[in-house]
């Protein structure tokens, strides 16, 4: 582990000067429109008014601002004050925590729910990211889990390509070629995907989450399910269908049971 601190700072800088944020001002009226259906699906199944919820990783707010419009307690955590600045903007009523998912500062047991949405694959151990996620839940409480997937193409896209790409990204001449070239590419395919909504800002946002990002690891079902066993949860739901995330629901087991 005496790489994590290293990455750690370096995952911190790369989100501070690139924050994961493709969100317009249409998005922040009606934040339902932008959340993932999975997503939706957990909100309407398991949580309710006043629960207290810990979004842990919450980067720009798409999710808090959500979460907070449905009444809820959140608190809402991540690694990059930039993200967090921004969230705060958009979900007045939440409250912010600047911390690692690895050393979350609340007590075990602490949350009705804890929301873990697309986060542990960019940390320096995801496994021990999901146990510290179990940690400040309660028992009987619900976790909202997504990973990357180990069996899809983005992991050969980031695996053998990304490293190349991330070198010439490193120098000013590469920055100039890849905004010549990659990214207006990438700008258009999301401009024809998302049907006239992506803005540049928000497409280089997503190239730089995607490609450039400091760590990314993939993980298949059977693993994170493993996980979640050995933490002492139970899968009550599962979905494969976001493309190159998928999704699990968990809710803990009391103690000894």
């Amino acid at each position: 582990m005496t790489e994590a601190p290293a990455l750690q700072n370096r995952t911190q800088r790369h989100y501070d000067a690139h924050p994961f944020d493709a969100l317009t001002l249409e998005d922040e009226r009606d934040p339902r429109r932008v959340q993932p259906k999975p997503f939706l699906d957990f909100c309407d199944r398991s949580l309710s008014s006043k629960m207290s919820v810990a979004e842990i990783g919450c980067g720009p707010g798409r999710g808090t601002m959500y979460l907070a419009k449905l009444g809820l307690d959140v608190i809402a955590v991540d690694i990059s004050e930039a993200s967090l600045v921004r969230a705060s903007k958009r979900a007045p009523a939440a409250h912010f925590v600047r911390a690692t998912n690895l050393a979350l500062p609340f007590e075990d047991g602490s949350f009705d729910a804890v929301i873990s949405d697309g986060v542990i694959h960019h940390t320096p151990d995801a496994y021990r990211s999901v146990r510290e996620n179990v940690r400040i839940l309660r028992d009987g409480g619900f976790l909202y889990l997504s990973a990357y997937k180990r069996r899809r193409y983005y992991y050969y896209i980031y695996t053998y390509v990304g490293p190349l790409i991330r070198r010439i990204e490193r120098s000013i001449p590469g920055r100039f070629l890849l905004n010549m070239t990659l990214i207006p590419f990438y700008y258009l395919a999301h401009l024809v995907k998302s049907r006239g909504r992506r803005t540049w800002a928000g497409a280089n946002n997503f190239f730089y989450d995607y490609i450039i990002t400091p760590q990314a690891t993939f993980h298949t079902r059977e693993e994170v399910e493993a996980w979640g066993d050995n933490a002492g949860l139970e899968l009550t739901f599962y979905d494969p269908s976001l493309q190159n995330v998928h999704v699990f629901m968990f809710q803990k087991r009391a103690a000894g049971g």
